[in-house]
C-alpha cells in the first residue's frame, strides 16, 4: 500500500470514531431530554392528584348529601322492532 492510502485510511478511521463518539453523546442528550419530559409529566400529575384529593376531602360532606344517588339510573325502554335472522 502506498503511504497516501495509509494516511487516507487512518484519517477515515479517526473520522469514523469521532462520528461514533458524537452520535453517542447526542443520543445521551436526547435520552436525557426525554427522561426530563417524562419526569416533568410525572411531577405534574402527582401535584394534580394531590390537589384533587385535597379538594375532595373538603367537599366530601356536601358531595355525599347532594349526590347520593348519582350512580343509579332508572329508565324504561321499549323494543321498537324485532328483526328475524332471516331478513
Amino acid at each position: 500500500m502506498l503511504p497516501f492510502e495509509l494516511i487516507i485510511r487512518a484519517v477515515s478511521i479517526v473520522f469514523g470514531l469521532g462520528m461514533f463518539v458524537l452520535a453517542i453523546i447526542l443520543g445521551g442528550f436526547v435520552f436525557i431530554a426525554f427522561a426530563g419530559l417524562i419526569l416533568l409529566a410525572v411531577i405534574i400529575f402527582y401535584i394534580r392528584g394531590f390537589f384533587y384529593k385535597k379538594k375532595n376531602i373538603f367537599n366530601s360532606e356536601e358531595k355525599s348529601q347532594s349526590n347520593s344517588n348519582d350512580t343509579i339510573i332508572d329508565a324504561e325502554y321499549t323494543v321498537i322492532d324485532n328483526k328475524d335472522s332471516d331478513d
